[in-house]
């Protein structure tokens, strides 16, 4: 599969997924948690090299959407293949920084190879963007008790954002 066809579906990991991150309460903390669950499922060589490139690429610009949504991502040598965390927080985790912000309920941690075309590498951002652009997405997501609920989740919402 081309890099620039890669779908959520397919790189989201179930070690990688938290449906509670209990006693977080910044998005530093999560962006960290999730950066090590992602290291503990063998997609990174460092979580902190990771969180490095992830708290860079936070200066550009934003990470947020509106809908209670973030996808912070990064792009380092320490991804050893394009993978996806995910957690959820039914009280929302402040996630600001200088270009505006919000309360988040779904984060999505992006972890991108080093290596990978910028254009799949954009590819991958727009498709994540137009599936979190879903209502019916989100809502189910919120409501996901398991991976293999998340999953089916953003398989439907996948089918109906499809170029």
């Amino acid at each position: 599969m081309e890099n620039a066809d890669l779908l959520l579906s397919q790189v989201i990991l179930p070690q990688a997924v938290d449906f509670e991150l209990e006693g977080l309460t910044r998005k530093e903390e999560v962006i960290e948690h999730l950066a090590d669950r992602l290291e503990q499922a063998g997609v990174l060589s460092s979580a902190r090299e990771f969180v490095a490139a992830v708290y860079e690429r936070e200066k550009q610009g934003p990470t947020y959407m509106k809908h209670h949504v973030a996808f912070p991502h990064g792009k380092s040598p320490s991804v050893l293949q394009a993978a996806v965390a995910f957690g959820r927080s039914q009280n929302g985790i402040p996630y600001d920084n200088e270009f505006g912000g919000g309360i988040a309920k779904l984060i999505f941690l992006i972890a991108i190879p080093e290596e990978m075309q910028a254009t799949a590498y954009i590819n991958v951002l727009k498709h994540l963007a137009r599936l979190l652009m879903q209502e019916s997405f989100r809502e189910e997501a919120l409501d996901a008790d398991s991976y293999e609920a998340l999953i089916a989740a953003i398989k439907r919402g996948e089918t109906l954002v499809q170029d």
